[in-house]
């Protein structure tokens, strides 16, 4: 069996071309006429779901206006205390027409807006047909349905033409209801912002608006004859309104066919809105498809002539544009296979191919880079453990005799002598700490006392200021050991060139910086600051240098060291660290750093 992606993609190509030939000319009609109606159908339901999202905005706006009056503070102001008389019963329902007025003024939409309640039964009532007693509203067919309900939706007529109104019980301060706010709004405004009908449709179609209990709230046009309607509803006994025929009740975002008397109709339902709304068209299906016939037999004719046509424009294409440039990348791989890395695919026609060509040679570029970064990386990490073990040469013996020299010291009452043995064995026993990488803050800035404690003895005609500031929160975070000596020890050797007519000011402060989730330590003094030009890359200095690779190589490269010059003089050091919490954070840390570049070198592998 042949392997050849030329002769597999030619022999898969005319094997196919073989069967769309035999059997094209006998189903083309009916896969094109299918997908056409199954194109037309779901667009048109997509059409039908755009103007369900419409409908919620609508009917949002309207039941929007009628929750306002409800919890108008005002409104509930009235309705919570009784008038005392007949002038403030005036009063008072002039207050509600006007906000009424206010309410229908900002609403274009509404049609009609009214207030149902009996406070004023017992007063004079304005002529108004928007203030209507509760025996009115009860008397209406549809006041069932909000009996046992805050609020809803109901159909309505008003004059003779058909409405929707949204209904919400109104209340006082002690939640006791006092009436109703009913906001009436025309079907033919509620359908005027759907686009629900083409110019292909037929005047026998109709769209209804079916609300969550499946009752047809509205219908449109508003003269639909009613055995069209009876193709879907059904009259609810002893109710108002129409019901969905149980059959389209659970549809929802579906469509499907209808026969009625020998006439095929298209079905279609929306998917419901956040009031649990849908939309239901009935549209009779041959002027949708009439066109649809003739055009898929042209396409199917010629289809036959492409495909023809298409079988050598093919096979040459194939050649020159995909089996060339898979060649070349294969090519490369094997170079890249030898240890090759090199190795370079020039630019592709075919941008997929170019794609694939310059990712290739991005990847063999990053090997080489990487296979060089670990490299270094490795010397740095070899040469920096060197330097820490040189400067950790027999710590056990050496801090056990300095303890000695301590007690000896204070046997024979030489306290200068005992404190600064006892600085000095401080530093010995945090340096050593352990073998650990990581310590406690509160240890590191123990480890730097000691030392200026030592400096302080050392040169007792010096005056020194020595200030560190750090909040108790960040004393118990752990960071790399040796990090803040090396500094203080710059400072005060080359900060200060007089020792003594100079103070040496030297601050440490500790701060956590909470955007990035980082810890700074700044370092700052008032000697006389950084040679110009001086910068840490170039600078000859062992100390700094190994507090920044052994920051790098243990937290991370995103940390390190930041030298800056103030404008008022010194020097200022800010040392960026991770924030860990715990011995295992500084472990895992360690751990994952120590060993980044072998893992990247894996992965490629």
């Amino acid at each position: 069996m042949t392997r050849n992606l030329t002769t597999i993609f030619v022999i898969s190509f005319v094997t196919v071309l073989a069967i769309v030939l035999a059997v094209l000319s006998l189903v083309s009609y009916q896969i094109f006429f299918d997908y056409a109606s199954e194109e037309i159908s779901g667009t048109r339901l997509a059409l039908l779901n755009e103007n369900t999202d419409k409908l919620s905005k609508a009917a949002r706006e309207i039941s929007d206006a009628g929750y306002y009056l409800a919890a108008n503070p005002s409104l509930i102001e009235i309705f919570s205390e009784p008038p005392i008389d007949a002038y403030e019963a005036i009063s008072e329902q002039r207050a509600i027409l006007e906000q009424l007025s206010i309410m229908a003024g900002l609403k274009p939409n509404i049609h009609s807006l009214e207030i149902y309640t009996d406070r004023y039964l017992d007063y004079p009532m304005i002529s108004d047909s928007r203030l209507r007693t509760l025996n009115e509203l009860k008397a209406q067919p549809w006041y069932t349905i909000l009996e046992s309900m805050d609020s809803g939706w109901v159909p309505n007529t008003m004059n003779g033409r058909p409405m929707v109104s949204f209904v919400h019980r109104l209340v006082d301060h002690r939640g006791a209801r006092v009436g109703y706010v009913k906001v009436n709004v025309l079907e033919e405004t509620l359908f005027a912002d759907l686009n629900v009908f083409t110019p292909v449709d037929s005047p026998q179609g109709f769209v209804l608006i079916v609300d969550s209990g499946d009752r047809v709230l509205a219908r449109s046009p508003a003269d639909l004859e009613p055995s069209a309607v009876s193709l879907l509803t059904q009259q609810a006994e002893g109710k108002p309104y129409d019901l969905l025929k149980p059959e389209y009740r659970d549809m929802s975002s579906q469509y499907r066919s209808i026969r009625h008397m020998n006439e095929w109709y298209l079905l279609l339902v929306s998917e419901l809105n956040d009031k649990r709304w849908k939309l239901m068209q009935l549209i009779p299906i041959e002027p949708l498809y009439a066109g649809t016939r003739k055009l898929g037999l042209i396409v199917a004719l010629l289809g036959l002539g492409v495909l023809l046509l298409s079988v050598p424009m093919v096979y040459l294409l194939c050649r020159r544009l995909i089996l060339r440039p898979i060649r070349k990348i294969i090519q490369g791989m094997k170079q890249v296979e030898r240890g090759i890395f090199h190795t370079r695919v020039e630019p592709l026609f075919v941008e997929e191919f170019d794609y694939m060509a310059h990712h290739f040679n991005h990847m063999t570029n990053e090997l080489q880079r990487l296979i060089s970064e670990i490299e270094r990386e490795h010397k740095a990490r070899r040469d920096a453990e060197m330097r820490m073990l040189q400067n950790q040469i027999m710590p056990h013996f050496l801090y056990n005799t300095l303890d000695i020299i301590h007690w000896k010291a204070m046997d024979y009452q030489a306290e200068e002598i005992s404190r600064m043995v006892n600085s000095l064995s401080k530093m010995f026993r945090i340096g050593l700490s352990g073998g650990r990488h990581y310590i406690r803050l509160r240890d590191e800035l123990e480890h730097v006392r000691s030392y200026v404690e030592i400096q302080r003895m050392r040169a007792p005609q010096q005056r020194f200021e020595f200030e560190v500031t750090a909040p108790a929160e960040c004393k118990n975070l752990y960071v790399p050991k040796i990090i803040l000596q090396p500094f203080v020890e710059n400072s005060m050797k080359h900060g200060y060139p007089d020792p003594v007519e100079d103070t040496v000011y030297i601050q440490i402060e500790v701060r956590k910086v909470h955007p990035s989730r980082e810890l700074h330590i700044e370092i700052r003094d008032r000697g006389i600051g950084f040679p110009a030009g001086w910068s840490l890359e170039t600078s000859t200095g062992i100390g700094m240098k190994n507090v920044q690779e052994r920051i790098r190589m243990y937290c991370g490269m995103d940390f390190g060291i930041e030298v800056d010059h103030p404008p008022e003089g010194g020097a200022r050091i800010i040392l960026r660290l991770p924030i860990l919490r715990t011995e295992q954070e500084a472990e895992q840390c360690l751990a994952f750093n120590s060993d980044s570049f072998d893992n990247k070198l894996r992965q490629l592998a």
